[in-house]
């Protein structure tokens, strides 16, 4: 198994409407709340098939609140949202690999993925 940095500090910053992580390699992430909740890993949002990862829409502003954010062992963690969706499970690899920085994102994220409303 390969070794992917893991987040050493999460803030939730509701007046930007996202995530941002700092990984154990100094790494800094903003994940916009709708794009985190756009691409949910949860099988209700991805289906059980496997694949890459399809966006789903997000059309209600209590689906891109983010309620509360837990610890999911030593690998993930799950985001309760403000329409209480909770079932997804969002590991650090995945996370790390999806970070829309422009480091790690050139061409950034399209605008209907990063949106507030």
């Amino acid at each position: 198994m390969s070794w992917y940095p893991h987040p050493t500090e999460i803030d939730y910053v509701q007046a930007e409407g996202l995530l941002r992580m700092t990984f154990s390699d100094d790494h800094v992430a903003d994940y916009p709340a709708r794009y985190l909740r756009g691409y949910c890993p949860c099988a209700h949002c991805q289906g059980h098939s496997g694949g890459p990862p399809k966006w789903q829409e997000v059309t209600k502003p209590n689906q891109i609140r983010i309620d509360n954010v837990t610890q999911v062992g030593n690998y993930a963690i799950c985001i309760a949202w403000g329409d209480g969706h909770d079932s997804g499970i969002y590991s650090f690899q995945n996370l790390r690999t999806m970070c829309p920085c422009p480091t790690c994102m050139p061409d950034g994220l399209p605008e209907e993925k990063r949106r507030l409303t």
